[in-house]
């Protein structure tokens, strides 16, 4: 399986290590590609036919609209089928999943964060506040609707994307 990360100068360090560890303990040949990310995909694509991409996009996600568990490209991206094989999962599934399977998962959810973005629009969940100064681990949320409650929402704009992109597209996002 072709295995492929956008790295970002704006993404937080700890997901750069998750990243490359993940890739490391699960024998995964890792590409990074640190270029923009839709003229990468395109250049991708030509290079190595490839007819879907898995991702981890689920209802409630800025780029969720309109998708469903197998969804075409949007125009104006390259060609490909969307996999989203957890689109209907709430927040309080994936954490179920990920402590029930020992999945490994990025540290900074241990420090309050319960969604990421870029270093210049997320900080750790204020309801995890755990009263001595510190944060509650993202797995304690009791409401997952309040997920991005870390993530500024960038002015004038009618979504909560904050990765400057209003697209239906996967993006280098760890999320989970």
């Amino acid at each position: 399986m072709r295995t492929i990360y956008f790295e970002n100068p704006n993404t937080f360090p700890e997901i750069d290590r998750f990243m490359y560890e993940t890739a490391s303990t699960y024998g995964l040949p890792l590409e990074t590609i640190r270029a923009d990310y839709k003229s990468s995909l395109e250049a991708l694509l030509k290079e190595k036919l490839t007819k879907a991409i898995f991702l981890g996009t689920r209802n409630g996600d800025p780029n969720a609209v309109g998708q469903q568990e197998f969804s075409p490209s949007s125009p104006c991206w390259p060609s490909f089928m969307r996999v989203n094989p957890i689109l209907g999962w709430s927040y309080s599934d994936v954490w179920s999943f990920l402590l029930t399977f020992k999945v490994l998962y990025c540290i900074l959810y241990d420090q309050g964060y319960t969604s990421i973005g870029s270093i210049h629009n997320t900080v750790p969940n204020k309801l995890l506040r755990d009263g001595s100064g510190g944060y509650r681990p993202a797995y304690t949320l009791s409401d997952g609707n309040l997920e991005r409650a870390g993530r500024a929402k960038k002015a004038g704009r009618k979504d909560s994307s904050v990765n400057g992109s209003n697209s239906n597209e996967p993006r280098q996002r760890s999320k989970l």
